[in-house]
């Protein structure tokens, strides 16, 4: 795992163990990596992918996962008590990011943290890539609220 993405996992792992969350909703969980972190820490994980190929790898580590996208989640209002999602809106054009994020806050309990990456709109021709900081990468890493 990456240095930069395994300090915002553990960041987010002490975020939800300081408010007494015990479950987390994995968005495109790929083959369960950042899962199995949750769950070694003492966090319920359920995860989703669009890749029937990842499902079942995740599953294979002993994860509860499913098939699903970021538009469109298979679980009931408020299910969740916090939600993972920093590659969801890696692979989306800007205009999709709105109404995934309006779902992510659909699943997840009132005031639920909700981790997400904000990627860079793709820049124009001749300018570079740039953060929220100047520098390149990929976007910034932001805890946003689900709604109260």
């Amino acid at each position: 795992m990456e240095s930069i993405r395994k300090d915002r996992l553990e960041s987010f792992v002490a975020l939800l163990k300081s408010e007494g969350r015990h479950a987390v909703l994995g968005l495109d969980c790929g083959t369960g990596t950042d899962g199995l972190h949750f769950v070694q820490s003492g966090i319920h994980f359920t995860g989703v992918d669009p890749s029937e190929e990842n499902i079942h790898a995740a599953r294979a580590h002993g994860l509860e996962a499913s098939v699903a996208g970021p538009e469109s989640l298979p679980f009931a209002d408020a299910a969740f008590s916090s939600v993972w999602a920093v590659d969801a809106l890696a692979g989306l054009p800007p205009d999709q990011w709105d109404g995934v994020v309006r779902e992510l806050g659909r699943v997840a309990e009132p005031g639920a943290p909700i981790a997400v990456v904000l990627p860079s709109p793709a820049p124009r021709s001749g300018e570079a890539a740039s953060d929220s900081k100047g520098g390149s990468g990929d976007g910034g890493f932001t805890v946003l609220r689900s709604p109260d």
